[in-house]
């Protein structure tokens, strides 16, 4: 079960503080129940009417130790399992953090932010029903043994019924289990189908029969939703009335069967009835953590499985830094790479390379070429971002290693075609302000964005307005290697022009190493070389020939 192995994570000394406090509960509530029965049974046989201090003070006591005892069972125990989850969900994020980028993209965002995120909730929000599990069990227990100190043949008769009611219970359980999981399927559907409402909405505006059968598709899937999560109900609701027969099964053995198979229970029946109703509220206690804990154990699943699927995910050496790399490079050299694509069945993949490429330090170069040429996989095999399946890359004469690559990542500032502009400029120490104000008017964006502690003021932007801000942020990390993919594309002409004609120029000069992919031919004058890719192959082509582009 991975809600044990998540309980693993948890100090042993957690767990003894847990039974340690569930049996101090237990045994006081066990306490007030003798208490009050053999109070009851003194009254009645003396027919006093005055309190007995001796005996309520115990019980007053008792009640102290229930209150103590319980609230700081549960309290220290759900800190304790927000210590677990938070190991787990940093566990996650640093698997997450090291993964290969070329699986991750293959692996799907979904079932990380649930796992991440939704099932650490629903662990934590419910961690505190496993204390009241723990109490609910040991309590039960206790019950059982004063009811034994009574009548031996009461607690074997009970104890066997306990036994056949928990495996029937646990049976229904199974079945409530696999409707969860049924309807949790259908939910994972209709998320999917509101997505697609939402991410393509102009598209089924524009089309009534898209629309409308986006529609009926929809309503399909809540109509199987509305009829799983009924059946989930009935199953639900089934289990616990079982268990509550189960109590009135219990009663009803006391008082009509028990006495006529053992005579002299009959004058302990008030002492036994009452350890049943006290026994009552454990198990009820049971049953609904029991119910609620199944969530809590479908979230450990999903948790514990993502974790092991992230460990496949991982890249070798992917946070090593043995090896330092100068920013006072020479030359980058790709030797001989080959990528290629993973095809389906009956298809052809798609290979880049081999590629041969060598980049001097201070370049400017531009990388063209049409949509599927395989501009954006050079950027990430030049990156380090992608492994390919043959060839090297060298920085000077050394090889880049996967102990390196981390190191030589360091060396790249990049803005993707896909970029992600971070609200917080992480990974920067310390923020020039003087240098940070710079560039946001160099950007034209001093009066529509700022900087304030090491977090831009305002990233609801349009897109090219954002990219600049990525650029911002790519140049405050201070780097001698700038990467842009395609990042004038979203820019107007006359900040397009400035781009090209000042931003690039003044980079240069500042000593940073430009890779810019671009489809703007009217300014391949402003590269010192321009590598041309078509179908994976790539040549090198003159700034001043546009022939064959």
């Amino acid at each position: 079960m991975n809600l044990l192995r998540l309980l693993q994570l948890i100090e042993k000394k957690s767990f003894n503080r847990l039974i340690l406090g569930a049996s101090v509960s237990a045994l006081s509530t066990t306490g007030i129940l003798a208490l009050v029965t053999y109070a009851a049974q003194k009254i009645d046989f003396t027919k006093e009417k005055f309190v007995d201090l001796p005996i309520a003070g115990l019980f007053v006591v008792c009640v102290i130790i229930y209150i103590i005892s319980d609230s700081q069972m549960i309290a220290r125990f759900a800190a304790d399992i927000e210590q677990a989850i938070d190991y787990l969900r940093m566990q996650l994020i640093n698997r997450l953090r090291h993964a290969d980028l070329w699986k991750l993209e293959n692996f799907g965002q979904s079932r990380l932010f649930g796992s991440i995120t939704q099932s650490c909730k629903i662990i934590s929000s419910n961690s505190h029903y496993l204390a009241m599990a723990s109490r609910s069990v040991i309590l039960t227990v206790t019950i059982l043994l004063y009811i034994a100190t009574v009548s031996l043949f009461t607690f074997f008769l009970l104890t066997f019924l306990l036994i056949a009611a928990a495996a029937v219970y646990y049976r229904l359980g199974l079945s409530v289990e696999k409707c969860q999981a049924d309807l949790a399927s259908d939910e994972s559907k209709l998320f999917e189908c509101v997505s697609d409402l939402l991410d393509g909405f102009k598209e089924q505006r524009l089309s009534s029969a898209h629309s409308r059968a986006l529609g009926d598709d929809f309503g399909k899937l809540s109509t199987h939703t509305v009829t799983t999560r009924s059946e989930l109900h009935r199953q639900s609701w089934s289990q616990f009335v079982f268990g509550e027969t189960m109590v009135h099964v219990m009663l009803g053995l006391v008082v009509f069967i028990v006495p006529i198979y053992s005579p002299a229970v009959t004058k302990e029946l008030v002492k036994i009835s009452a350890a049943i109703l006290f026994m009552i509220a454990p198990i009820f206690g049971l049953m609904q953590s029991l119910t609620v804990l199944r969530a809590a154990k479908a979230a450990a699943n999903s948790m514990m499985e993502l974790e092991e699927e992230l460990k496949a995910l991982e890249e070798q050496a992917s946070d090593s830094e043995h090896d330092t790399i100068p920013e006072n490079f020479s030359v980058i050299r790709m030797a001989n790479i080959e990528f290629s694509f993973p095809s389906q069945s009956g298809e052809s993949s798609f290979t880049m390379g081999p590629l041969n490429v060598e980049i001097k330090r201070g370049e400017i170069i531009f990388v063209t070429g049409g949509n599927g040429s395989g501009k954006s996989t050079f950027i990430k095999l030049l990156t380090g971002l992608y492994h390919p399946v043959r060839g090297i890359l060298k920085i000077d004469n050394r090889v880049i290693s996967f102990d390196m690559l981390s190191n030589y990542r360091a060396l790249i500032a990049p803005v993707f075609s896909d970029f992600h502009l971070f609200s917080q400029l992480y990974g920067i120490e310390k923020i020039d302000k003087l240098a940070a104000e710079d560039l946001l008017n160099w950007m034209e964006m001093e009066h529509i964005s700022g900087i304030k502690g090491n977090r831009f003021t305002r990233t609801n932007l349009s897109t090219g307005q954002r990219k600049r801000l990525a650029l911002v942020a790519a140049l405050l990390e201070a780097k001698p290697i700038l990467v842009l993919d395609e990042w004038a594309a979203d820019q107007d002409s006359i900040f397009r022009k400035k781009f090209y004609h000042e931003l690039l120029p003044e980079l240069q000069r500042r000593g940073l190493t430009i890779i810019a992919v671009t489809h703007d031919d009217r300014y391949f004058d402003a590269a010192d070389r321009i590598l041309h890719l078509e179908e994976g192959r790539i040549t090198e082509l003159l700034t001043n020939n546009r022939e064959g582009l």
